[in-house]
């Protein structure tokens, strides 16, 4: 997942780049070695602390942390070159998916780019959805009784939509459209993982 993030990132030194979701810090810290200007954003204050200790130990000056909701957070119009996540934005509300890529197109300076790696499938409507939603519950199933719990448990979650809400990549990609992006991609990483790209059209900023 995170090579697949970096890969579409193609990150120049130089760029101001917002992480989404950023956990420890598997982009945030190979953008900043990269030589970008990183602002990492998590609602674990933990994970912030420990990003920033893992950068202050690299030596790595251009990355920066905040602990917040992602869906809360507010940044300067154009203010940005590229804004990526990596398996974080399924945890959201659908509306504040949304919402939250209609406002990374406003953050995003003309030619910036959008990446979104994550959990995407949806409700069993598509022979894409049904295939993962197979295999993970064969898989589960081969782990016996701890696996049948396992069953139960994410099958809850699925149907009331508490903690992970997936959407398909169609979703994703309609968002994405909807908001303004152009050059909008999607590809399969693995198995119920996908990534999601759009860029702010415009000529990109002088690096």
């Amino acid at each position: 997942m995170t090579a697949a993030v970096l890969d579409a990132a193609d990150v120049s030194p130089g760029a101001r780049v917002v992480d989404l979701g950023c956990g420890t810090g598997q982009v945030s810290l190979p953008l900043a070695r990269a030589g970008a200007r990183v602002f990492a954003v998590d609602v674990s204050p933990a994970m912030i602390k420990r990003l920033r200790a893992e950068a202050s130990r690299a030596g790595l000056e251009g990355l920066d942390g905040l602990a917040m909701p992602i869906e809360e957070l507010v940044l300067p119009q154009q203010s940005v070159d590229l804004i990526v996540s990596s398996y974080a934005l399924h945890h959201l509300r659908d509306a504040d998916k949304a919402r939250l890529v209609s406002a990374a197109f406003g953050w995003l300076a003309p030619g910036g780019r959008l990446v979104i790696a994550d959990m995407m499938f949806g409700r069993g409507m598509s022979s894409r959805d049904r295939t993962i939603i197979r295999s993970k519950v064969a898989a589960l199933a081969r782990k016996g009784p701890g696996g049948w719990w396992r069953i139960a448990k994410n099958a809850a979650r699925y149907l009331v939509r508490v903690h992970e809400r997936p959407v398909s990549v169609d979703a994703w990609l309609l968002m994405l459209t909807d908001s303004g992006f152009t050059q909008v991609t999607s590809a399969t990483i693995v198995a119920e993982a996908a990534i999601v790209t759009g860029q702010r059209p415009g000529r990109p900023p002088a690096q």
